[in-house]
């Protein structure tokens, strides 16, 4: 029960990555609150965690609407009285040549990958800072550190987020809080099915896709750093290698 008693809210938690995270910081005893803006994969969720007697709350999310945030932020407060993990997952992909690419899917790419984690942590830190205690994770991506073609839009964003982490976590070590980036590697989810459902293997075959449980472990280990003496500023990556 690594996370016992904990309070944990996970951005994207209704597929992929983060509903594997948590289910799995539900099992580790933390209550876990759970935002998306699809509200029938949210239900899933919850039916599993307390399936399993975990305490859990559903709470539909658009994070790029700072007011949503807000509101997740406060039921979040409202019925566990405290913040001390909040995981940044939510995301989008866009694809296609840059010169192609348009002003909306710069702007969508933008507004969830970046934005909504501004509005995340601007709301969150708030809560933290009067505890004197947090830690924020971030899913960033190897792709936020060496480019790949057709991909600028989140190769940008990704880029943006991890200098962020970064940025963030030197201004609140102080207030006893952490903050860290979890790069997957390549994951098999709706966000990457393009890629994936038609190769078995990222790049080389050396570099095998994950599914989004093989996240898991790294996900428990960050939450699960005591905020006052825990690492803070890093990239945690687990992929096997770094090149495109």
């Amino acid at each position: 029960m690594q996370l016992k008693d904990k309070v944990a809210i996970i951005t994207g938690g209704g597929r992929g990555i983060g509903r594997a995270i948590a289910i799995a910081y539900a099992a580790e005893g933390a209550r876990v609150v759970i935002a998306s803006r699809n509200t029938a994969q949210l239900d899933e969720v919850v039916a599993e965690i307390e399936a399993k007697d975990g305490e859990t709350l559903a709470v539909p999310t658009d994070v790029r609407v700072r007011s949503e945030v807000e509101t997740l932020v406060q039921k979040t407060v409202d019925r566990f009285g405290r913040i001390d993990i909040l995981v940044n997952n939510a995301g989008v992909n866009p694809r296609g040549r840059f010169l192609d690419s348009t002003d909306e899917e710069w702007e969508q790419g933008w507004q969830i990958n970046v934005m909504g984690v501004v509005h995340c942590c601007r709301a969150a830190l708030r809560i933290m800072q009067q505890q004197r205690s947090g830690n924020i994770i971030n899913v960033g991506s190897g792709m936020g550190q060496v480019g790949r073609a057709n991909l600028s839009v989140y190769c940008a964003a990704k880029a943006a987020l991890h200098g962020l982490t970064q940025s963030i976590a030197e201004e609140v070590w102080e207030d006893g809080i952490i903050a860290n980036v979890l790069i997957p590697g390549p994951v098999r989810t709706e966000l990457s099915k393009p890629a994936w459902e038609n190769s078995d293997t990222f790049r080389a075959e050396s570099d095998p896709w994950k599914q989004p449980e093989q996240v898991v472990a790294s996900a428990l280990f960050l939450a699960a750093q005591p905020p006052a003496t825990g690492m803070t500023g890093q990239i945690l990556s687990i992929m096997r290698r770094n090149s495109p």
